[in-house]
């Protein structure tokens, strides 16, 4: 029998009083029995009188805590989780509406194998690709996270710790603490079908602080984790069932390192890797049923559409030895291999 595991519901709070108090409100209302914490991130006296009076009507059902001065985002965040003590922490900007069915969603992803990480669809920050609502994918493995709403177990923080604070507070901030998750072998996964409509929030600094801030965040990150690649990969007609499943788990391994992929695929190879649930892989991994007519002529089309959104896309044979019609170079079959362990 599967137990419910426990909940904090994190919210970082800087003014914007009528629209926080819509969202903790629709909290409540999506869930009986979550613990808020609220963290008055220096806000103003009429926001700071309404967290009070929230938090004084939940009773023990909050945790509120006070910052004399607006700390940042992350900062707040990371002091929040170390009030949590249930089995998940789920950080919401008070800038969405929680429904009962993103609740309900993101908990059951929470069951799923080695799950150390569950976002819902984050609307204002990525989109999900039409290949996993159109095969009805309950949760898929992702490398996409987002601030607006991301779900943390307690045995994956106790493992790799709080957000690194002197990151950009943002996109590679949340890649950096992905990677450190899954270096320890905790999973990422997305609820495609649940969207959270909510922002990104107050955004301070001058934009010149703000791009020497993500430029130093990308160095950073790419100093401890490498470069993220997307390639488009090609399976011949030729591959057998074997070469078309370890294809697949090498894209799998590959993606849970942040690398993107794009499977061409012959029609009898794409049924078989629908049998095989590669439909709802990862995120980054997205097939591409090759025409049945001039399957040739469709893959050089599709890759000239891929490189103009993708400049410098490469192309990747899943089998050594075997050149790709119509293609020019192509990437040595090896790389798969490479970016499988990086």
């Amino acid at each position: 029998m599967t137990t419910t595991p426990s909940l904090d519901i994190i919210i970082p709070v800087w003014n914007s009083p009528a629209e926080t108090r819509a969202c903790l409100v629709s909290i409540l209302e999506s869930s009986a029995t979550a613990r808020l914490i609220i963290v008055n991130n220096g806000c103003d006296r009429v926001t700071e009188l309404m967290l009070e009076e929230f938090s004084d009507h939940l009773a023990d059902r909050a945790i509120y805590m006070t910052m004399e001065r607006n700390i940042g985002f992350v900062p707040a965040v990371n002091r929040a989780l170390l009030r949590s003590d249930a089995d998940w922490a789920l950080i919401v900007r008070p800038t969405g509406m929680v429904t009962a069915a993103c609740i309900d969603q993101i908990l059951a992803a929470t069951q799923r194998e080695q799950s150390g990480m569950v976002t819902p669809h984050c609307s204002a920050d990525f989109t999900v690709h039409p290949q996993f609502l159109k095969n009805g994918c309950a949760s898929i493995e992702t490398a996409e996270i987002s601030f607006s709403a991301l779900a943390l177990s307690r045995l994956m923080r106790e493992q790799i710790g709080l957000f690194d604070e002197e990151l950009d507070g943002g996109v590679w901030c949340l890649r950096d603490y992905r990677h450190r998750s899954h270096a320890r072998g905790f999973r990422c996964y997305l609820v495609p079908h649940v969207s959270f409509a909510g922002g990104q929030g107050a955004v301070f600094g001058s934009e010149e602080r703000r791009r020497m801030q993500r430029e130093s965040a990308v160095e950073t990150f790419r100093a401890r984790w490498g470069e993220q690649q997307q390639l488009a990969v090609y399976l011949p007609r030729s591959a057998d069932e074997r070469s078309l499943s370890d294809t697949l788990q090498l894209l799998l391994n590959a993606a849970r390192h942040g690398h993107r992929f794009m499977l061409y695929l012959h029609r009898r190879h794409h049924r078989t890797a629908l049998q095989l649930g590669a439909a709802c892989l990862h995120s980054g991994v997205i097939l591409h049923r090759l025409a049945t007519l001039a399957p040739q002529r469709d893959l050089v089309r599709e890759l000239e559409r891929q490189r103009k959104q993708i400049p410098g896309l490469q192309l990747a044979c899943a089998l050594g030895g075997v050149s790709v019609p119509g293609s020019g170079a192509a990437a040595p079959a090896g790389i798969l291999h490479q970016l499988a362990k990086s």
